[in-house]
């Protein structure tokens, strides 16, 4: 595979460790160019290494930091772009990518504690599902041809058993089918901007964990705002970068509206409060700074404690998910032994 065709993207922390070094250069004084010939000369990461030379090239050819970088937006990402655009424009470029360089470095400890919270409920779920499928497809149509040859009465759980091992052994290319269907028909309406709105805004708010979502939101929110805020960005400028940084069509569309309000006059805190889905803890952090004039200390005191509490309930989560599966796993085992057993009990008591 030709991968200037298809480009693979930098990993958060590659990018935090380059963007600490670039800063800690650059505010040292020496120039983008140098700075960028002295990281190239490390070779941290050959991908990195590859977009970094192409870079300095640009910046050889004239162009200016922000151009450079821009050619380089599928490898490196188009928020690292954004910020490098404002922190160039503000004059304080080595101080923005500093503070970008501790979020990615925090976003990427988050993704990695968030599979460890998960990774061993997933592999008990997928070994449910395993152990279903096989008492399904391989126990049970060997038990029901022996019980349908003895003629026997079976008790309401064998008859449930047998009727769900029947469904699945007749039904499962259909409801495979239906799955696959579903997935493709979401994806393919995904593509179109009407529908990948009402989509985003679906899986927003009706799909489980929802509060797990949120604080993940107005963490990113809280932290890239002070990032840019204590860069000097203006806050109509901020509002477009950060609603840029989200996937969800639904989330940038409430950004749009936030900006929207700041347009008129509004107050940050009140825009926020105007669009209903952010928590009253943000926007009362957020009146608070706006009122005592510190709103940059406020945003980094409630990014801290976003990611915290996102963390925090993740491992709650994780904590309370392990032992309900594992009871959820023991009743189905137990239930199909119990169903097969009383049976085969029934029938050797009837010989005596």
């Amino acid at each position: 595979m030709n991968r200037d065709i298809f480009p693979t993207r930098i990993s958060s922390r590659i990018l935090s460790l380059f963007l600490k070094q670039l800063s800690l250069l650059l505010n040292s004084g020496i120039s983008l160019d140098n700075a960028l010939s002295i990281i190239i000369g490390q070779n941290i990461d050959k991908k990195l290494t590859k977009s970094l030379k192409k870079v300095l090239d640009n910046l050889n050819n004239g162009l200016n930091a922000y151009e450079s970088f821009c050619k380089e937006k599928e490898s490196l990402g188009p928020m690292l772009i954004s910020f490098i655009k404002s922190g160039d424009e503000s004059g304080r470029l080595g101080d923005v990518l500093d503070e970008f360089s501790d979020f990615l470095f925090v976003t990427s400890n988050n993704k990695s504690k968030i599979r460890e919270a998960f990774i061993y409920p997933i592999v008990l779920l997928l070994v449910t599902i395993i152990v279903i499928g096989l008492i399904i497809n391989l126990v049970m149509p060997t038990f029901i041809a022996s019980f349908k040859d003895a003629n026997m009465v079976l008790p309401l759980s064998t008859r449930i058993l047998i009727s769900i091992s029947d469904f699945f052994s007749e039904y499962w290319i259909l409801i495979l089918a239906m799955i696959v269907t579903t997935f493709l028909v979401l994806a393919l309406f995904y593509r179109k901007d009407d529908y990948r709105l009402a989509i985003d805004y679906a899986l927003f708010k009706y799909l489980p964990l929802k509060r797990f979502r949120m604080l993940n939101v107005e963490y990113k929110l809280t932290s890239l705002l002070y990032i840019l805020k204590s860069g000097g960005i203006d806050i109509i400028k901020s509002m477009d970068i950060i609603s840029a940084s989200y996937r969800n069509t639904y989330i940038q569309e409430k950004f749009y509206y936030i900006k929207k309000d700041l347009l008129e006059g509004r107050n940050l805190s009140e825009c926020f409060d105007r669009s209903e889905i952010f928590s009253n803890m943000l926007v009362s952090m957020l009146e608070i700074g706006e009122t005592s004039g510190k709103l940059e200390e406020s945003l980094k005191k409630a990014s801290e404690y976003y990611s915290n509490e996102y963390i925090y309930k993740l491992k709650k989560f994780s904590k309370l998910a392990e032992p309900i599966l594992i009871l959820i796993m023991a009743f189905i085992v137990g239930f199909v032994v119990f169903s097969v057993t009383i049976p085969m009990f029934d029938s050797v008591n009837s010989l005596y």
